[in-house]
């Protein structure tokens, strides 16, 4: 397995599964590439929205340097990439085909009940479309 790709959101479950990422990269000797998306705010509305490209950036930014955080003092190759933006899950596997990555490796929402049945999380959404391998880390 020569690439480990984990695409976090800062949340803590997205953190968890970098720590799995990391340990399999690091039993492997594979490469960790770590991306964060940033979803534009007129994703979610059919208002213009005037997008604030630095905001996002440097909120991406944020988010990849705590899991540069959760790698540090480790041997690993590690990338970590802002991936600017649109759909989390279409740019995750976009990225995914476009670095032909081994393996694809993401915390689970952890949502219960009717609410996972309401329009699917970004894992679920990588689950069903990606054409690579995707570990789900559920905490």
């Amino acid at each position: 397995m020569k690439k480990i790709l984990a695409p976090i959101d800062g949340s803590q479950n997205s953190l968890e599964a970098l720590k799995s990422a990391r340990d399999m990269a690091e039993k492997f000797g594979s490469q960790l590439i770590i991306i964060n998306v940033q979803k534009p705010a007129s994703f979610d509305t059919s208002e213009p929205v005037d997008e604030d490209i630095p905001g996002m950036e440097a909120a991406s930014q944020k988010v990849l340097d705590k899991g540069l955080e959760v790698v540090k003092g480790t041997s690993l190759e590690v990338r970590a990439e802002k991936v600017c933006c649109g759909d989390p899950a279409e740019q995750i596997i976009q990225f995914a085909d476009d670095e032909d990555v081994d393996l694809i490796v993401m915390g689970s929402h952890g949502l219960s009940g009717v609410r996972k049945f309401l329009l699917g999380s970004v894992s679920d959404k990588v689950v069903q479309h990606a054409s690579k391998p995707v570990y789900i880390v559920k905490t």
